[in-house]
């Protein structure tokens, strides 16, 4: 009659460690997390402010930013939960649940939903922030311009020194930023 083995004898798997990548609009965010997915065999989890857009045709409200962030967080969640039936070790978060947060107080001057993802934020084992220095591209949907990029990325700046969060910056181009991650992962 088989009996139940000690979580010693058949060796743990770890949780998923969940890294997300923050920066302004055409910063390279989705194309460094979808990279790093393939290189790290990560499990995605999907920007829903871009799944927001694509199902009404229209970017979010002042008062529904809450409940996109709540969206990117369960997304996150369901990633790891997906990664931890998978064996995967890692979910990218494309981008983290800080970025609905950041354009909360970019376009709408409102920093009320901040406490709530700096607190969340804690839960990554890494935030990267992309850098501007790759050219800006029109999408025709929700990319507004090189200086929108440069303004949401200064209240990234500000917001990451008020709260003293934890991030890395990224830069140079797609392969140069998969290599920085490398670097910093080993």
């Amino acid at each position: 009659m088989p009996t139940e083995a000690s979580a010693g004898e058949l060796g743990t798997v770890a949780a998923p460690r969940v890294i997300a990548v923050i920066g302004g609009e055409c910063s390279g965010k989705s194309t460094l997390a979808n990279a790093l997915a393939q290189d790290l065999d990560a499990v995605l989890a999907v920007e829903e402010l871009r799944k927001f857009v694509e199902e009404y045709g229209r970017p979010p409200l002042v008062n529904e930013q809450a409940a996109v962030m709540a969206r990117q967080i369960a997304a996150e969640a369901a990633a790891a939960s997906a990664a931890a039936q998978q064996c995967k070790n890692w979910v990218v978060g494309d981008p983290g649940a800080l970025m609905t947060a950041v354009y909360s107080v970019a376009y709408f001057d409102d920093d009320s939903l901040l406490p709530a993802a700096v607190e969340h934020q804690a839960c990554y084992a890494w935030t990267l922030w992309c850098d501007i220095d790759l050219p800006w591209r029109a999408d025709g949907v929700q990319r507004d311009g090189p200086h929108e990029r440069q303004r949401v990325h200064d209240v990234i700046d500000d917001v990451v020194h008020r709260y003293s969060l934890d991030v890395v910056r990224i830069a140079g181009s797609v392969n140069e930023r998969v290599d920085q991650v490398r670097r910093l992962l080993a």
